[in-house]
């Protein structure tokens, strides 16, 4: 096997190569911008044939950075099912379900829907590393946007991720205080006490993390005197 994580050091979004390396074939998963090319230097190193682009999740009017890879590697686009085609996706694009298996060579990805982030997160599961994309982070508990859903992410958490072996890696789609890989052991721990509480509780704390958030990059202007 193959393994290469590829980032992205303005935005910090970080990307995973993986490799069956005897039938060199070969998947991304959640590939930064402006990275097509190291990919495909990374791919002609090892000489390796990309068979699929993958997406943990979109963002309304988010490219997913494919157009130029399907043309050069004929890769299939892979999104969630339900999320919004890209523009930049100008190929089929295979949508990503609950259960769904990615073959790459003698290597299996497994499908787990875990929305919450956004309404269509999936992970991939390969072997004992689950790419979680942003369905968590690695210091407490899922980021709060606008796009986010608590209750599904309690649902995620608590009902799907943190039922997987404790000494399962997560990779996450960005550094969170400058770490890039923990255990599900480790963050079931974390953020116990936050789960611990009902549903509805969580759902209240995720809403007053988001007021907070939207605060701190709007300040209010009262008090201001023109």
């Amino acid at each position: 096997m193959y393994f290469h994580p590829v980032e992205d050091p303005d935005t910090g979004q970080i990307g995973y190569l993986l490799a069956d390396a005897t039938e060199q074939k070969a998947v991304v998963i959640d590939l930064p911008p402006r990275s097509t090319e190291l990919l495909l230097a990374l791919l002609a190193e090892r000489r390796l044939s990309l068979t699929h682009v993958l997406r943990t999740h979109l963002h309304p009017g988010e490219p997913m950075n494919c157009a130029a890879l399907s043309a050069l590697t004929g890769a299939v686009p892979v999104t969630p099912e339900g999320a919004p085609v890209p523009a930049d996706c100008t190929t089929r694009v295979q949508a990503a379900r609950d259960g769904d298996h990615i073959v790459f060579g003698q290597q299996v990805l497994q499908v787990l829907a875990t929305p919450g982030h956004t309404p269509h997160c999936v992970s991939y599961l390969w072997r004992d590393r689950l790419f979680c994309g942003d369905a968590l982070d690695l210091g407490s508990c899922a980021d709060a946007g606008e796009n986010a859903d608590p209750g599904r992410m309690f649902d995620t958490l608590s009902g799907r991720l943190f039922l997987l072996p404790e000494n399962t890696l997560l990779f996450p789609a960005h550094p969170l205080g400058g770490r890039r890989v923990a255990l599900v052991g480790e963050q079931r721990l974390r953020t116990a006490s936050l789960l611990a509480g009902s549903r509805d509780a969580f759902i209240t704390e995720m809403l007053s993390r988001r007021t907070t958030a939207r605060r701190r990059a709007h300040p209010s202007s009262a008090g201001r005197r023109y």
